[in-house]
C-alpha cells in the first residue's frame, strides 16, 4: 500500500501553514546536527595528542560511530513506526545531547570511544525518522520540496562543521566541537516537543504496534550489519582469509538469515518485506547506495591529491569541501521540486548522470592541473548529488505505506551509511593496494618524493575515480529500474 495523503490533508500551496515550514525546519536541524559531525575528522589529530594515544585509536571514533549507527537505523526506524515518530525522534536528539556532553567532559580515551557508540544510538534514531517526519507532515504534491528542504540544511551541516572545526581548534579545546553543539541540541528538543504536531498521519505522536515490537529481530539486525561492517574493516586490515575475519561474516550472514525468518513468521514484524519488496524501493535502494560509494572517493583521496601531489594547503581542501558541501545543499530543494514537477524518477536518473561525469572527469587531472579545475568538479559533483539525493528520497518515501514510514527513512539511511562505509574500507583499500603495487618503498603519505611515487600516485588515483564513475552508472541501471517500476504503478492505478 503506497502512502497517499488522506482527505483531510493539504493539497495545495494556498494552504501550506508557516507551521508547517517552522516542523520542516526542526526536522532538517536533526539532519544539521548529524552532518556537524564532520568536525570531528578535523579534530582527531588534536584528540590523539591530548590523550597521547596513536592515530590508529582515535581512528576508532569514527569506525564505532559509523558502524553503530548503520547497524541501528532499522531497528530505530521500525520504533518510529511503533512508537511514534515523533517520540522517536526527539529521544534521538535527547540521547544525541547527553553524549555530546559526555563525550566533552570525558576523563580517558575510552570513554570517548563509548560515548561516541552512545552518540551513534541518538543519530541512528535522527537519521531514520527524520525523512519519514517530513513525508507525514506534507502532502504527496509537496514531497519532494520537503525532503529536498530537509536535505539542503542537513547538508549545511557540513559547510558549517567544516568552518566550526577550524575556527573552534583554533582558539578552543578539542571537547568544544561536542560542547559547541549543545545550544543547538537544546533548542531542537525544545522546538521539537512544542512545535511538532500530530498533522497527517497519526504516526507522528500515536503508537501503532509498540507492545508487539521485534526486540529480538532488533538485536539480530543489529548484529548482521555490525559484524558485516567489522568483516570489511578486518578484511582490508588483516587479510581476508583469516580466522577473526571468516567469524565475523559467518555471524553476520547466521544472523541476517535468521532476522529474514523471524520476519517471515511473525504477524508484526520489524519490517514489512511486502513493504519493500518492489522495484521502485528496491531501485532507489541500490541507487542510493551507488552513489555513496562512488562519490566518497572525494572525502577521502582527493584529500591526499590536493596535499600530496598539487601541495595546495589545508585551507584550499577546506574550501573544495565548502563548495562540494555548498553545491549539495543549494540544489537538493531544487531536486525536491524538479521531482515534485517533474517525477523523482527522471531527476534521480539525470541527477546520477551528473555524478557519474564528474567523478570521470577527476580520471584526467594531473599534478599540474589548476586548482580552478578540481573546484569546478566539486561543484558539478556536489550538484547532481542535491539534484539525486531529494528525488530519490522522495521514490523511496512515497512508496512506503503510511504505518511504515520509518522504516522508508531506515532503507534510505541504511544504504547511505553502508555506502560510506564500504566505500572507505574496500575502495580506500583497493586505493592503496594500486599505490603499493607500482611504489612499494614509497609512504603513501611522501606520494610526492619521487617521479616513481608520484606516476603511482596518479595510476591508483584515477583508477579509483574511474570505479566510481562505473558505481555511478551502476546507480543510474539502479534509478531506472525504479523510474520503471513507479511509471507503471502510475498506469496501473490510472
Amino acid at each position: 500500500m503506497i502512502y497517499k495523503p488522506k482527505k483531510n490533508e493539504i493539497n495545495s500551496a494556498d494552504t501550506i501553514s508557516r507551521t508547517q515550514w517552522i516542523q520542516l525546519i526542526l526536522v532538517g536541524s536533526g539532519m544539521f546536527l548529524s552532518a556537524l559531525d564532520i568536525s570531528v575528522n578535523v579534530a582527531l589529530p588534536n584528540i590523539s595528542e591530548f590523550f597521547t594515544v596513536s592515530p590508529n585509536i582515535t581512528y576508532f571514533m569514527i569506525i564505532f560511530y559509523l558502524g553503530t549507527t548503520v547497524a541501528l537505523q532499522l531497528p530505530m526506524g521500525s520504533a518510529g513506526d511503533a512508537f511514534g515518530l515523533k517520540n522517536v525522534f526527539i529521544f534521538g536528539l535527547i540521547v544525541y545531547t547527553i553524549a555530546m556532553i559526555s563525550i566533552g567532559l570525558s576523563p580517558t580515551i575510552n570513554t570517548v570511544l563509548g560515548f561516541r557508540i552512545l552518540q551513534a544510538f541518538g543519530n541512528s534514531a535522527i537519521l531514520s525518522i527524520a525523512p519519514a517526519l517530513a513525508t507525514s507532515l506534507f502532502p504527496s504534491s509537496y514531497r519532494g520540496r520537503a525532503l529536498g528542504i530537509m536535505a539542503g540544511i542537513g547538508s549545511l551541516g557540513m559547510i558549517f562543521g567544516t568552518v566550526f572545526a577550524g575556527v573552534i581548534l583554533e582558539f578552543l579545546p578539542w571537547q568544544w566541537i561536542f560542547l559547541g553543539r549543545i545550544p543547538i541540541c537544546v533548542l531542537c528538543i525544545i522546538g521539537s516537543l512544542i512545535v511538532i504536531k500530530t498533522y497527517n498521519s497519526s504516526n507522528l505522536q500515536k503508537p501503532h504496534r509498540g507492545t508487539d515490537f521485534d526486540w529480538i529481530g532488533a538485536i539480530l539486525i543489529f548484529i548482521g550489519i555490525i559484524s558485516a561492517v567489522i568483516f570489511l574493516n578486518l578484511g582490508t586490515n588483516i587479510r581476508w582469509i583469516q580466522i577473526p575475519t571468516l567469524s565475523t561474516l559467518v555471524i553476520s550472514i547466521v544472523s541476517i538469515i535468521l532476522f529474514i525468518r523471524r520476519q517471515i513468521s511473525l504477524n508484526n514484524p520489524l519490517i514489512e518485506f511486502t513493504s519493500i519488496n518492489n522495484p521502485i524501493v528496491l531501485g532507489g535502494f541500490f541507487a542510493n547506495l551507488f552513489l555513496y560509494m562512488g562519490s566518497f572517493v572525494n572525502l577521502f583521496i582527493l584529500p591526499f591529491f590536493v596535499a600530496e601531489i598539487i601541495s595546495a594547503s589545508s585551507i584550499i581542501l577546506g574550501i573544495f569541501l565548502l563548495l562540494n558541501a555548498i553545491s549539495i545543499s543549494l540544489c537538493s530543494p531544487i531536486g525536491g521540486y524538479f521531482s515534485d514537477k517533474y517525477g523523482p524518477g527522471i531527476t534521480s536518473v539525470a541527477g546520477l548522470c551528473i555524478v557519474s561525469l564528474g567523478l570521470l572527469s577527476y580520471s584526467i587531472l594531473s599534478p599540474e592541473s589548476s586548482l580552478v579545475e578540481i573546484g569546478i568538479r566539486m561543484i558539478i559533483v556536489g550538484s547532481g548529488i542535491g539534484l539525486f539525493q531529494s528525488a530519490n528520497l522522495s521514490l523511496i518515501m512515497g512508496n512506503m505505506s503510511s504505518n511504515s514510514l520509518g522504516t522508508g527513512g531506515a532503507i534510505s539511511a541504511i544504504s547511505r551509511a553502508f555506502g560510506s562505509v564500504t566505500a572507505v574500507t574496500l575502495i580506500g583499500w583497493f586505493f592503496i593496494f594500486l599505490y603499493q603495487s607500482n611504489s612499494p618503498d614509497v609512504d603513501l603519505i611522501y606520494a610526492s618524493s619521487t617521479k616513481d611515487s608520484i606516476e603511482s600516485f596518479m595510476y591508483a588515483f584515477q583508477i579509483s575515480y574511474i570505479l566510481g564513475s562505473i558505481l555511478m552508472i551502476l546507480g543510474v541501471i539502479s534509478s531506472l529500474i525504479a523510474w520503471i517500476g513507479l511509471k507503471k504503478t502510475q498506469i496501473s492505478i490510472n
